[in-house]
């Protein structure tokens, strides 16, 4: 704080206790007290913070709701509740779904009550059922505040090998003592106890994860707590929490450096392994493409999870959820870590050797203007940029499958196929939509699929929480000899991986909408000008990015696309520059009357992630709308510029879409700073 303020304010306060003591007024007055809480607070954790919502249900039945926070508080106000109270926080940790609960008396209401796993086993020993169970019950039932107490006594015995060697304070109430879930103290022993609960059983598992010693607790005998969980080497233990606590600030270090700025790759280039691999992008790619985002400025690194950790061998699985001004991302990411000669913690990214856009959900209203509804289907697509490092000799990823099992892993709910369509570029894998007629448009429909039930759309019933998602990539090409029965080579893959479905998806479209504003600024946009895109949410989603195209009937075209807003925001503005740039060297066609515009805007789903789009489409003017080709601007022979290409030319030999001259060539090769003189001669005979 100025110290000059704070002199201020103290003169301030001086000149007010004055005024009081000398009679400064004569009418007596009476200090209001404070308002009485009406909320119910605590943090919601299970390791790391829980991301997603905490619902508080009265005794009535009723029920009121709040966003848990980055840091894992809740704060649901219980106005118009009646004690007591019933909890659930509901979300993601880790990759995993939870549902954990918590009990609260009237007294409680202004103090702090934990939602933990701890906690939820609690509430099912108390109320001799399974917590979810007694959270859904309509029965307007309490617990007596004595069995409360005594089995959170239960626990903590059970537990109490554990919190010492975590050195845990003996007096901490698991239910009401206030914790940070920052991987120290109770939070730790959250990290290292794993509660499992078997609902067909009503059987209860604790696993201390780092020894892998176990016990057994039935929820429907109150008194059954003889066995404690076995901690048989201390050191083991508090090596783990304070490899955990490492990790965590690594994470945390590496996003603190994109605080207020864009950071030089220097800066963290030690954060990374020599081996990071993220993506398909390697350290230097990703250091690159990282140092020169500005939508990555303001980074945040929430709930970071550390799993299948071995303090020996230096390595260790992350999970973690990015989040920007408050609002986290709920779809993780998950990471590698491990040790170098120096045992500092690296970065090693998701060693995916392509950018696999896992599946996901989404809903899109392919023209917010007409009376058509918007359809919900999936996205899913493989990216192959780095042919060097997939194990083919140089070849680029040429098909792959998407499979849903379900939770076991043992049952195959369906088989995505994808492929490498005619006219994109190798490494490039889109959805294949079986067919009669290859030569059908249909024939592959990009990274998307509509749900439904007829051919070619996915049954969006089929999808449950828990589904294992499995990502195959091969090095043969799809097969469809029989176009309607598609096949791979299951003996040449190159690579598989996974992840756990978090939420099943909705068939509900949350669509954005464009502003009157915006739809007069389209019907009057040229390529030159800015342009200025605004919109409105539905309740429950943010914004996520918005998407600039242009392209012409031969197929060429150019994206921009812009996400470096906030979630809250609801407008944005395309420069004239960074139109010009990105529309510079795409290829549109010269000699075309009229070009098309289209607008999408993106949003999320707040809770689950799930994508809601719109898109609004315009007819613009070609070049020819005026009365002829517009050649290159001389201003955009710069360094990065290209004359565009089209195949179809000459017979099919393929010629420049804008010819340039050899000085048109000289001017960008001196803009780049490494002009070099070569004649005829030099390149007579080559390819």
């Amino acid at each position: 704080m100025n110290p000059a303020i704070t002199i201020v304010k103290s003169l301030a306060l001086a000149s007010c206790l004055a005024l009081v003591a000398c009679g400064g007024s004569s009418s007596s007055s009476t200090s209001t007290p404070p308002a009485a809480s009406t909320s119910l607070s605590g943090t919601a954790a299970a390791g790391a913070a829980l991301i997603g919502t905490v619902t508080v249900k009265g005794a009535l039945g009723n029920t009121n709701s709040a966003i848990i926070e980055a840091n894992g508080n809740y704060n649901v106000d219980v106005t118009g509740l009646t004690a007591p109270y019933r909890l659930r926080a509901q979300g993601t940790v880790g990759g995993k779904t939870y549902k954990l609960h918590s009990y609260a008396e009237e007294a409680d209401v202004g103090g702090n009550v934990n939602i933990t796993p701890f906690t939820d086993l609690i509430v099912a020993n108390a109320a001799q059922q399974i917590a979810e169970s007694f959270f859904d019950s309509a029965t307007a039932t309490s617990l007596d505040p004595a069995v409360v107490d005594a089995q959170e006594e239960a626990l903590q015995a059970k537990l109490q090998n554990v919190l010492t060697a975590l050195g845990v304070d003996s007096a901490i109430n698991l239910l009401n003592s206030t914790f940070s879930a920052d991987h120290s103290g109770l939070d730790a022993a959250l990290d290292i106890v794993r509660v499992e609960v078997d609902s067909a059983t009503n059987i209860a598992t604790l696993t201390n994860l780092i020894e892998n010693t176990t016990i057994t607790d039935n929820v429907l005998d109150e008194t059954d707590n003889s066995e404690a969980l076995t901690v048989t080497d201390t050191a083991v233990l508090t090596g783990a929490v304070t490899d955990t606590q490492a990790i965590v600030n690594l994470f945390t270090s590496f996003a603190n450096a994109f605080d207020g700025g864009l950071p030089a790759s220097t800066a963290i280039q030690d954060f990374l392994s020599d081996d990071f691999l993220l993506g398909d992008q390697s350290k230097g790619l990703f250091l690159t493409d990282v140092t020169t985002d500005p939508s990555v400025i303001g980074l945040g690194i929430t709930s970071v999870s550390v799993s299948n950790l071995d303090s020996t061998a230096g390595t260790a699985t992350v999970t973690f959820n990015v989040e920007f001004e408050g609002v986290v991302e709920p779809e993780p990411e998950t990471w590698f870590v491990a040790k170098n000669a120096s045992s500092d913690w690296q970065l090693r990214g998701d060693q995916r050797i392509a950018e696999v856009d896992q599946l996901s959900f989404h809903c899109n209203d392919n023209n917010g203007e007409d009376t058509n509804p918007a359809g919900c289907g999936i996205n899913t697509a493989f990216f192959d940029d780095d042919f060097t490092n997939n194990g083919t000799g140089g070849a680029a990823i040429a098909s792959g499958t998407v499979v849903i099992k379900d939770s076991s892993g043992n049952t195959v709910k369906e088989t995505i196929y994808l492929g490498n369509p005619p006219n994109s570029a190798p490494g490039e894998i889109f959805i294949y939509n079986a067919s009669s007629d290859v030569n059908t448009d249909g024939f592959f429909t990009g990274d998307f699929r509509s749900f439904g039930t007829a051919l070619n759309e996915i049954d969006p019933t089929i999808f449950a929480v828990g589904d294992i998602i499995e990502y195959n990539l091969y090095a043969d090409p799809l097969d469809v000899t029989d176009p309607t029965a598609p096949s791979v080579n299951v003996g040449n893959v190159i690579a598989t991986y996974s992840n756990t479905l978090l939420f099943a998806p909705s068939t509900t479209p949350l669509v954005p909408s464009a502003t009157a504003a915006t739809l007069t600024a389209l019907d009057s946009f040229t390529l030159g000008d800015d342009l200025t895109i605004a919109w409105t949410l539905q309740a429950g989603t943010v914004s996520d990015e918005v998407l600039v195209q242009v392209s012409d009937n031969q197929g060429n075209r150019f994206e921009v696309w812009d996400e470096s807003f906030l979630p809250t925001a609801t407008t944005t503005t395309f420069s004239s520059t960074d139109i010009t740039a990105e529309a510079t060297g795409a290829g549109l066609d010269p000699q075309a009357v009229s070009y098309e515009l289209r607008v999408r805007i993106y949003a999320i789903d707040q809770t689950t992630g799930q994508f809601h789009s719109t898109d609004y489409i315009r007819t613009i003017d070609g070049p020819a709308a005026t009365g002829g080709t517009t050649p290159p601007p001389t201003s955009n022979l710069t360094c990065d510029y290209q004359s565009g290409w089209n195949d179809a030319a000459d017979g099919g030999l393929g010629a420049p879409i804008n010819p340039n001259s050899f000085a048109d060539y000289e001017a960008v090769v001196a803009d780049c700073g490494t002009a070099q003189n070569f004649t005829y001669a030099d390149v007579a005979g080559k390819s």
